[in-house]
């Protein structure tokens, strides 16, 4: 086999591992119900949303802030740990494949499922939105918005990707991860009140430096910047270009530093 066909059977193997476990499948369809009860919501009670006919846009986007962040927490934080827990590190790495082959197909396999997911949310909230509300309209966003929440759910699948190689514990390898994005969520919170009440720029630049401000702001710039939806109703526009360089260089980071652990470390040692 070449590479591709290498990293390919490492991908299939990483599907199915992830597909095993229930609580992936159980907030995928907790997802999946949050956002069905949102549109619902919001069709029970017109007069809180009065842009009826953008709202698959905040169907699209409802699931973005909380539940694919978890969902990529909890697909990546066994990718690599679980196999120095059970052991089958040591088996997978005595056939003829390279460890960053083998990373790359666990990274691969892992965020494509996460892909897969957001894919199903995705259409789901437009789907519904068609049900409830009938036509909408700038649909030609969809594919926009679509790759910008593809491209923003890469900083926490590979934060917590490089946390499962470097504990090499998946429990801890996904507290951590939860923990980063809980305390970043409350602290970007209070920074965003600080520059309220002070005009403060020092507060706005300290905020847009947590990992939590692009990875979930970035899809909603790009929503405000091509859709026009009124402001009381949406998140007001921001720096779309300054949010996806963020995204990219922590994404870099994450994975160098776990190509660097998983290279240079002993991968035949178990997590103690």
């Amino acid at each position: 086999m070449n590479v591709l066909q290498r990293i390919a059977v490492i991908v299939g193997y990483e599907w199915r591992r992830a597909i095993a476990k229930k609580w992936v499948l159980a907030l995928i369809v907790l997802a999946l119900a949050f956002e069905a009860l949102y549109i619902v919501l919001q069709s029970r009670f017109p007069a809180v949303f009065l842009a009826e006919d953008v709202i698959w846009v905040f169907g699209v986007l409802s699931a973005q802030s909380l539940f694919i962040q978890l969902v990529a927490i909890l697909i990546a934080g066994s990718s690599m740990s679980e196999e120095y827990e059970r052991g089958t590190a040591d088996i997978l790495l005595s056939k003829p494949i390279k460890r960053i082959e083998y990373m790359a197909g666990k990274f691969l396999g892992g965020f494509s499922l996460l892909v897969l997911v957001e894919a199903i949310l995705a259409v789901t909230g437009v789907v519904l939105s068609f049900g409830f509300f009938g036509p909408q309209r700038d649909l030609h966003v969809f594919p926009l918005l679509f790759i910008a929440i593809v491209y923003a759910s890469f900083l926490f699948f590979s934060l917590t990707f490089m946390f499962s190689e470097l504990f090499r514990r998946s429990t801890m390898a996904m507290l951590v991860a939860l923990g980063i994005f809980m305390v970043s969520s409350i602290v970007g919170t209070l920074l965003s009140h600080l520059y309220a009440v002070t005009d403060e720029v020092f507060y706005l630049d300290v905020s847009r430096l947590l990992p939590t401000w692009s990875a979930i702001s970035l899809p909603t710039f790009i929503a405000s910047e091509y859709i026009t939806i009124p402001e009381d109703q949406f998140q007001l526009s921001g720096d779309v270009q300054l949010a996806a360089v963020i995204v990219a260089l922590y994404t870099i980071v994450f994975i160098l530093i776990a190509s660097f652990r998983l290279v240079r470390s002993d991968v035949t040692k178990k997590a103690e």
